[in-house]
């Protein structure tokens, strides 16, 4: 037996233990979510199973020996987020299959810088820029991969490569680190946004968000990722990529791109006209798969895509919701912040105290379901640490960057999936991402704060 099956056989015997040994009363149902979680995490950390293998054993368990509401194990499926994913899917398989994502990638690449080095900066600012554009992370990853891609492709990058390992990764973490520091580009920026007016009244602005955190969070994670990624991943392009003389394109094709254009003009407007972006990338699947269209057989639906993704992504935002609901998140919450008591007037050990609940929260409630939990204890961390509302609240947003495995950051997940990327490489760079969040990001956000007079 491998090490990983070892690990995930010993996560299922705690997971039973924490189940028999749960107290009567109203911990009970906090206790038995603990005791699911340890057992799916375990599969889900080790990999010892394919990751649509733990969704499942997570909504079995849930609504059995969990007892909890169908509705709330399976909200996963309710979300949009979810549903962004399953169109996006279909679009990235589109963008491959017509031809799209090479001809972009060769106007890329007439404008790329030719170091391994420069490529992954630029593969890692492209991304980020878009998220001043489409508002959702997963929809900007799932056309953004197949480019790069393409693009891996011309620079000599075979599949299982370094180079190619890397470039994918350069889109997604330059999509994901620095989205979180752009108020509408990243779910859990959203929900803090709404958590903020529905319980406290309290309205954040763009571009007040923007100036807490993007000159830290956005511009560090833009100069760490390439670096690292350049570290963790070495290799260099081909002295001369192939040229590739490209066919004339296709109807297909054309519409194809005629089709992303139109989305991300709904994307970018959707103030305007109010359809979620998840509704928007769902549309322009099914567009795709119509008979006549010419971009996809709809038979591609069940025969050429891997939706594995999508109800492994549904899987943790259910996870999220059963830490809110059974009550774990509330009852771990405030274990912790009694044994990381906060003062008023020591705001620089307040802030990494903070830091430190948000990256155990992240481990049991993913990133998505995590901000509900910690926007309802600002008003507590507020007045323990003597900061304003806002301060409390705006402090979980670099706990976001403080995570260990692909789990909580499902559109990493999906775009390693996406690429066919070994999960460990994954691992490697949230690992790497963890350090520069504690060791770069939180001193300089705090020395941030301190100059706008943040702390009260």
């Amino acid at each position: 037996m491998s090490g990983r099956a070892v690990i995930a056989a010993a996560a299922a015997l705690a997971g039973c233990a924490v189940f028999v040994l749960a107290p009567a009363g109203e911990e009970r149902a906090a206790w038995r979510a603990a005791s699911i979680l340890i057992a799916v995490l375990g599969i889900w950390v080790t990999q010892a199973l394919p990751e649509y293998f733990g969704a499942v054993v997570f909504f079995l368990l849930a609504v059995t020996l969990g007892e909890m509401p169908a509705d709330v194990v399976f909200s996963g499926f309710h979300a949009s987020a979810t549903w962004m994913i399953f169109g996006g899917l279909i679009i990235g398989y589109c963008v491959q299959e017509t031809g799209l994502g090479v001809r972009v990638a060769a106007g890329l690449m007439r404008g790329l810088a030719q170091s391994y080095l420069g490529i992954l900066a630029t593969a890692t600012a492209l991304s980020a820029a878009m998220a001043f554009l489409a508002p959702s992370n997963t929809g900007r990853i799932l056309i953004m991969v197949p480019i790069f891609l393409a693009l891996a492709d011309r620079f000599g990058f075979a599949p299982g490569s370094n180079g190619r390992a890397g470039l994918a990764l350069a889109v997604a973490g330059g999509t994901v680190y620095p989205s979180f520091a752009i108020l509408p580009a990243a779910v859990p920026n959203l929900i803090v946004v709404g958590g903020a007016e529905g319980l406290y009244g309290l309205e954040i602005t763009y571009a007040d968000y923007l100036l807490r955190h993007f000159p830290v969070i956005g511009l560090v994670s833009l100069i760490a990722l390439p670096l690292i990624l350049r570290f963790l991943l070495p290799d260099r392009p081909g002295e001369h990529p192939p040229p590739g003389a490209l066919p004339r394109p296709q109807r297909g094709e054309v519409t194809l791109g005629l089709l992303l254009i139109l989305a991300l003009g709904l994307w970018i407007t959707d103030f305007a006209h109010g359809v979620k972006p998840a509704w928007v990338a769902l549309g322009v699947a099914l567009l795709c798969l119509l008979p006549r269209v010419d971009i996809a057989e709809a038979e591609a639906m069940v025969t050429k895509i891997n939706f594995g993704p999508w109800l492994y992504v549904a899987a943790v935002i259910g996870v999220g919701a059963v830490v809110a609901e059974s009550g774990l998140g509330k009852l771990l919450a405030a274990i912790l912040l009694d044994a990381l008591p906060l003062a008023p007037g020591a705001d620089a050990l307040n802030l990494a105290v903070v830091a430190a609940i948000g990256a155990v929260m992240n481990l049991v409630a993913t990133v998505p379901g995590q901000p509900a939990i910690m926007t309802a204890l600002a008003a507590d961390i507020a007045e323990a640490a003597g900061w304003p509302l806002a301060t409390a609240l705006h402090a979980q947003a670099v706990t976001w960057a403080m995570t260990l495995f692909p789990y909580q950051l499902p559109p990493l997940m999906v775009a390693a999936a996406l690429a066919g990327i070994d999960f460990r490489h994954l691992v490697r760079l949230q690992a790497a991402m963890f350090a520069v969040a504690w060791l770069a990001m939180l001193p300089l956000l705090y020395v941030w704060w301190r100059m706008l007079g943040l702390f009260g």
